[in-house]
């Protein structure tokens, strides 16, 4: 398989400080980490850094090497769960770190297939044959009240708890993790990003993006530029990932 990914985070035009942290890294088994930190203060920074350093940490230390898929759930709940003992046990130690938490997703390539944890509503979309697929589920109020036909699709937009999520890394002893595989095909992308873009930035505009980008690097570039053209109002965070079948897999 052939990996061609890039990376980038921005404060956006409104806030001061930025919450949202990121890992990315190639090789022979590419992982991805995306978390957006909510608190006070720093508290946020603080949530989000602990959780991606101890993600990636935990990965590289339990994968085995014996790994195939049946073991990839096992091995990103777990990061997921070593993640949320660390924020946890971090906000415990100072008043201003109370309460603190983060999104997590955590993207994990091997033998052609992506496997994925989540936490929260930051999102992961999958780019095929001119078609955006959200591949996880927001873990939010508004999400919740859609699902169970409470609300209407046109009520969630401007519900007031549209931004309120249900769970979080790092407010709880127990975590729980969605967990998806995909096999992925020749041509695939792969977008990881935080609430600050698609807030502002429409699904339509996310393929404008991704069609009209020559590389990763200028796919991240056109759409942190165009969430902050639409305000900029929370930091933002995009991780896009073009996977390719080298010519020895594609015979």
């Amino acid at each position: 398989m052939l990996i061609e990914f890039a990376a980038k985070t921005d404060k956006g035009l409104v806030r001061t400080t930025n919450q949202d942290c990121f890992y990315a890294s190639g090789g022979t088994k590419p992982l991805f980490v995306v978390c957006d930190g909510m608190g006070g203060h720093a508290s946020g920074d603080i949530a989000s850094r602990s959780a991606v350093n101890s993600a990636v940490k935990y990965i590289e230390m339990h994968t085995p090497y014996d790994f195939d898929g049946a073991k990839a759930e096992a091995l990103l709940k777990g990061a997921c769960k070593y993640a949320n003992s660390i924020v946890l046990t971090r906000s415990k130690t100072s008043p201003e770190y109370r309460g603190m938490g983060t999104t997590c997703d955590i993207c994990f390539i091997a033998f052609d297939k992506l496997y994925l944890s989540h936490v929260g509503d930051s999102r992961v979309y999958l780019y095929r044959n001119d078609k955006l697929k959200l591949l996880t589920h927001d873990h939010t109020v508004v999400d919740e009240l859609l699902l169970n036909g409470t609300i209407t699709e046109e009520e969630a937009k401007n519900h007031p708890n549209r931004h309120m999520i249900t769970r979080a890394v790092g407010t709880e002893a127990d975590i729980e993790c969605d967990f998806l595989s995909e096999r992925l095909r020749d041509g695939d992308k792969i977008l990881m990003c935080t609430d600050g873009l698609t807030n502002t930035v429409p699904e339509s505009g996310i393929i404008r993006a991704v069609i009209t980008g020559r590389s990763a690097a200028e796919t991240v570039d056109i759409l942190i530029n165009k969430a902050n053209e639409n305000g900029g109002t929370d930091n933002i965070t995009a991780v896009m990932i073009n996977y390719a079948k080298d010519e020895g897999d594609k015979q």
